[in-house]
């Protein structure tokens, strides 16, 4: 009864302010590279800095006429499907931390890191909370799914319905494991019949029983995790011949999304090259240079990429002088992401950076706008609040606004 005018105003202009987009992308694969990729490296080379700065790959021009490095010359020739953000800036220098900010879209807290989270939901278990299943499959997805960020990033303040499902627990997904069909669907009539007997019901966990039942009993989800279904010709041009870790990874993710998964993150650790950093770029970009373009253009070619967001990024970039280990150290005053798919502005490069690769020059960007513009183009309000139990409402973005330059 205390609610007054002022108030009632003020959330009148949220909920207005908050109302959904229209979503472009029904569902969004999410190339995470835990570690922090080298931009002078992949993205943003710099030939005509001294040596100890630019390092040993010579760039390429690619079908845009713009230049990217030597070791990615599969994307090169699809840069026309693409837009490269390399302004992308924040001030989190540490693994936990920085992966925090990138896939939660906000600051983290006092204290978090090391394994301490922040309390913030990953953008992952956002869409799952807003958006939901469909088709039978588990919103949220992680391949492989023990990837770095399990650590301290999951549901945050949202309930723990909204987490990820893992592949480690793809075995779970088909009736067959707890007996035959049959006898799955006998047990469940016997649990229904149980249930009916009770006066008190509750519709949150029926909601949850038919949709256990729903991924179950149709095999579906099982079925989009076995990238052996796929014909010989495909795997190979992921490179997904067990060699090629993120060959299988990116394969998995498109049948996942083609099953009806919403958001599939791609867990790829091991690219915090302190010492010998050549030597691992030399072995590692050209298997990530032949998947990734491989599932860029296979979402293209199946009609899929205009509805599907695929996001490349990583927590941050690497320091701009090479090291006495032949290593870049932790960088995060400006690095790069690109961005492919459904209501994407792509063809271009987006932001600069100095002639070192050290600080944006142009269009610098933040983990909120780029948490902001993937919430947008799935349809959900950056700033949608979210009710805590007992506190304030508290939105998904704090200010920020979809990157305007991305959008198409």
């Amino acid at each position: 009864m205390g609610l007054g005018l002022a108030d009632v105003l003020r959330m009148e202009a949220l909920a207005k302010q908050a109302k959904a987009p229209e979503a472009k992308a029904k569902s969004v694969i999410f190339l995470w590279l835990q570690g922090g990729v080298s931009h002078h490296d992949t993205f943003d080379p710099k030939p005509n800095a001294p040596s100890d700065i630019r390092g040993p790959y010579d760039p390429i021009r690619t079908n845009t006429g713009e230049y990217i490095s030597e070791l990615l010359p599969e994307i090169a020739q699809i840069m026309d499907k693409l837009a490269v953000i390399r302004s992308v800036t924040h001030d989190e220098g540490a693994h936990e931390r920085g992966s925090m900010y990138m896939v939660e879209g906000r600051k983290p807290t006092p204290g978090a890191g090391g394994s301490k989270p922040s309390g913030h939901p990953h953008m992952g278990c956002i869409i799952s909370n807003e958006l939901g299943m469909q088709g039978g499959m588990p919103p949220y997805v992680k391949i492989p799914g023990n990837d770095f960020t399990s650590r301290f990033t999951g549901t945050g303040f949202l309930p723990s319905t909204s987490q990820s499902f893992t592949q480690q627990q793809a075995g779970t997904l088909n009736a067959s494991t707890i007996g035959t069909n049959g006898r799955f669907l006998d047990r469940n009539q016997l649990r229904l019949a149980l249930d009916s007997g009770y006066t008190l019901q509750n519709p949150q966990w029926d909601t949850f029983s038919e949709q256990a039942l729903d991924i179950l009993t149709t095999g579906k989800a099982a079925a989009a995790f076995d990238i052996n279904q796929e014909p010989e010709k495909v795997r190979e041009a992921y490179g997904a011949n067990g060699k090629n870790q993120m060959g299988d990874l990116c394969l998995r993710a498109r049948r996942l999304v083609e099953a009806g998964a919403r958001f599939v993150t791609i867990g790829r650790n091991s690219w915090d090259h302190h010492s010998k950093i050549f030597e691992r770029l030399d072995e590692r970009v050209p298997r990530n240079d032949k998947a990734i373009a491989a599932l860029i253009k296979d979402l293209d070619e199946r009609g899929m990429l205009e509805d599907t967001l695929v996001v490349y990024s990583t927590e941050f970039g690497r320091t701009p002088k090479i090291n006495k280990d032949a290593g870049r150290d932790h960088w995060s005053k400006v690095f790069s992401v690109a961005f492919a798919g459904a209501g994407i502005k792509t063809g271009q490069i987006i932001g600069s950076s100095d002639k070192q690769g050290g600080y944006p020059t142009s269009d610098p960007v933040s983990p909120e706008e780029l948490t902001a513009t993937m919430l947008h183009l799935v349809g959900i309000h950056p700033q949608t609040r979210f009710m805590l139990e007992g506190v304030r409402p508290i939105s998904y973005v704090d200010e920020a606004k979809p990157f305007a330059k991305l959008l198409s």
